[in-house]
């Protein structure tokens, strides 16, 4: 009976710690992703049966999870049911990952990889960025991602999230958003984002720069890992990958968590057989065909994601503060 009572008070210490941990980070970084991560470790050590989660990914994409858990559990005791307690926290997010559902089905991820490579063919208009051709693809790419197995599945839900926040604004007004640099000009005449380069969250500015940011990773991630046999692993790729294009924007909880649940990409050839739409490794010639048309989209992304950095760059727009 003493022991169990000086174990509780050992947790209770511990999480009232943490908890205070967590309440001061606030202040200094993104409520949300913190309130977030609160969520799963305190969840983590009760007996609640089920649990509905806001997950944060780069910025401002969420998704609902619900987690049941079969009895209560200890901070550091083995992973009991579904959830994992906060010594399991890669586990955890690594389950978390693989449960966020889509609908799209696997044996469309060679053809979505197609449809991507030739939407961000139109997306060049001359030195400008057709805002229209560059929203059609990366809902082309959305389409790829959700098909693509469940390391791709926060990239996606990510990406799903700030394409409504820069569809919304353009579907209002399309002709004054021809282009990147309208779009992205008229909204700022509009008064929306304050003093300097801080953007409004819910703006296309907001949307469309982490999407640049996402492709950016992606771009390093599929160059340094899949394209050529004798690359990284993918996930030693990906976590180099965020370190350049991501980590640099993320707060200091985002920074601890978010490289845990890269580590947990697949080697190579799985990679390579979900873009090919199955879950079984691929012939060498259906896998000579996949890289080619990832060296094509590389190929593809790198000038216009080199223009999209110039248009943000030139209206003072490029919102470096922290996630």
């Amino acid at each position: 009976m003493k022991r169990e009572i000086d174990r509780m008070l050992t947790l209770f210490r511990t999480e009232t710690k943490l908890l205070s941990f967590l309440l001061s980070s606030i202040r200094r970084h993104n409520a949300a992703s913190i309130v977030s991560l609160t969520f799963i470790l305190f969840f983590a050590g009760r007996g609640i049966t089920e649990a509905h989660l806001p997950m944060p990914f780069l910025r401002g994409g969420y998704t609902a999870y619900s987690v049941p858990v079969a009895k209560p559990m200890g901070i550091g005791i083995k992973p009991i049911g579904k959830l994992y307690g906060l010594a399991n926290l890669k586990q955890t997010l690594t389950h978390i990952g693989g449960k966020i559902g889509f609908q799209a089905k696997r044996t469309e991820s060679n053809q979505n990889l197609e449809e991507v490579l030739r939407a961000f063919k139109t997306v060049l208009s001359g030195n400008d960025i057709d805002t229209a051709q560059l929203l059609h693809a990366c809902r082309a790419h959305l389409a790829l991602m959700k098909s693509g197995g469940a390391s791709l599945r926060l990239v996606a839900k990510d990406l799903e999230s700030n394409l409504l926040k820069a569809e919304k604004p353009f579907k209002k007004l399309p002709k004054q958003g021809k282009t990147l640099y309208s779009l992205l000009e008229s909204e700022r005449h509009s008064g929306i984002h304050k003093e300097g380069n801080e953007l409004e969250n819910e703006s296309a500015a907001m949307g469309l720069l982490w999407i640049r940011r996402s492709l950016s990773f992606q771009m390093d991630l599929f160059e340094s890992s899949l394209v050529s046999q004798n690359g990284k692993h993918p996930g030693v790729a990906a976590i180099d990958a965020y370190e350049r294009h991501l980590s640099p924007y993320h707060g200091w909880m985002l920074q601890k968590v978010f490289p845990l649940s890269l580590s947990a990409m697949p080697k190579r050839s799985a990679f390579i057989a979900a873009f090919g739409g199955t879950d079984e490794p691929v012939n060498p010639a259906h896998e000579e065909e996949i890289v080619r048309k990832l060296k094509a989209l590389i190929s593809t992304w790198r000038p216009i994601i080199k223009r999209w950095r110039e248009d943000f760059e030139s209206l003072n727009l490029e919102d470096t503060r922290p996630a």
